[in-house]
């Protein structure tokens, strides 16, 4: 079982890196897929009282660059919850970042969090939908099998994937995956501070988990 930082992973003729930033870079396409960044939670927790330090979104904007200066893409897909709440000075620094990098085509599609009117997130320069279709993908927040029309494999983020893991000692933990199962593919939460949903894959399926600063293929 070999430990990398990122893992080149072969699907439907496709080659996908998986980056242990909790990001896809989709080679064929020049393109960068992250998924439930939350920008903007940390400073939502701060408002009720909770103090949560600025740096945590600082942080994922950071990750951001650091997979743009490695993969150089020409777009960048946001598979929805950009936002997690109300404006907010995380929505300025965004806008500042998104400003550094005018080159790169942004396009979002719509998760539950985002739930300004379209035009807002278009007023930054974003491309906005639902779906994102780009064969042999079918890229979104939430996948729902009965609205995949098209025969595309669906791709989606929203349920924030993680995997039971046995390590040294027996200790077991929880940790983030990507997951590509018979019905579609999950990704990990890009944002730092957020939480995960244990799931339960297939032994035919692939699951590969992020651990400390390394990634592995778990199945």
């Amino acid at each position: 079982m070999s430990t990398v930082k990122e893992l080149t992973f072969t699907f439907l003729d496709q080659e996908l890196i998986l980056s242990v930033e909790k990001a896809i870079y989709w080679a064929n396409k020049e393109a960068l897929i992250v998924s439930d960044l939350h920008l903007g939670k940390a400073g939502h927790f701060r408002k009720s009282g909770i103090a949560i330090p600025k740096k945590v979104d600082d942080q994922n904007l950071t990750r951001l660059n650091l997979l743009i200066d490695l993969y150089s893409p020409r777009q960048i897909l946001f598979l929805g919850d950009l936002f997690h709440s109300q404006k907010n000075s995380e929505w300025n620094s965004f806008i500042q970042w998104k400003n550094q990098h005018q080159s790169i085509k942004m396009h979002l599609a719509i998760g539950n969090h985002d739930f300004h009117p379209p035009e807002e997130y278009q007023d930054m320069g974003l491309t906005t939908s639902y779906e994102i279709s780009v064969a042999p993908f079918l890229l979104m927040h939430e996948a729902f099998t009965n609205r995949n029309s098209q025969g595309l494999y669906p791709i989606s983020g929203h349920v924030h994937p993680s995997v039971r893991f046995i390590g040294k000692g027996r200790q077991a933990k929880r940790i983030p995956c990507f997951y590509f199962g018979s019905n579609g593919a999950l990704l990990p939460a890009f944002g730092n501070f957020t939480g995960t949903h244990t799931i339960k894959p297939k032994v035919d399926e692939f699951v590969f988990g992020i651990i400390e600063d390394q990634i592995m293929q778990i199945s």
